[in-house]
């Protein structure tokens, strides 16, 4: 069975008051050894939640309380001159991941954020049935659909016209995908929702519009 669940990129390092040295998930080989460290730094900081998995610093946004989200917020928006933000707010790192049973088939990738959501929506509406190209980041992935099913290839740093020969990895139903695509659109409504009433609470002016921004949600 598949799902389709939001995720932001919460660092340690970005949100510790504290000097605290975290190394990459590159560094360690082992991954239960980085999760450690990574819950180390976490309870300097006073959060509350776990990563998807012990290889990123992805969070579900479904289990990130208010006080934990409040903490995000304080940080993010340090610096931010709330008087003129349009262009200095951005959404957070991030995006869906999907998963399979307790397998992970696709998170985001560098430079991917949580308005990556478009381009979900984008594969239900593609009538196409040739290869498209789905941004989660880079490296990105590859899909194509056909008879019912929506195949997606391994993640690639080419371009769709560069790529010869794609070959699919794994494929899902697409009627499956349409479901938990609902169910991930209503969470991050919610998401945004959610923002805007902290930042209320935190008596910031433009809220709803800065929740937007944040999320990628009109």
């Amino acid at each position: 069975m598949i799902q389709l669940f939001n995720v932001i990129e919460i660092s340690p390092l970005k949100y510790s008051k504290e000097e605290y040295g975290l190394p990459e998930v590159s560094d360690l080989p082992n991954p239960e050894e980085w999760y450690k460290q990574w819950i180390k730094a976490v309870s300097t900081i006073d959060l509350d939640f776990h990563t998807i998995d012990g290889e990123s610093y992805f969070v579900d946004i479904e289990t990130i309380d208010d006080r934990n989200l409040k903490i995000i917020l304080e940080v993010d928006l340090q610096g931010i001159d709330l008087d003129d933000f349009k262009d200095q707010i951005m959404p957070f790192d991030g995006g869906i991941v999907l998963k399979e049973n307790d397998k992970i088939l696709i998170k985001p990738t560098c430079c991917g954020d949580i308005g990556n959501i478009k381009e979900w929506q984008r594969i239900l509406e593609n009538e196409s049935k040739e290869w498209s190209d789905l941004w989660v980041g880079h490296p990105f992935v590859f899909y194509k659909k056909e008879n019912g099913k929506i195949q997606f290839s391994d993640y690639s740093d080419l371009n769709l016209n560069e790529f010869l020969d794609i070959k699919p990895i794994f494929e899902i139903d697409e009627s499956n995908l349409r479901i938990e695509f609902e169910k991930v659109k209503q969470q991050q409504i919610k998401f945004k929702i959610k923002i805007s009433e902290i930042l209320k609470k935190m008596k910031i002016d433009d809220s709803e519009r800065i929740s937007e921004l944040m999320t990628g949600v009109k």
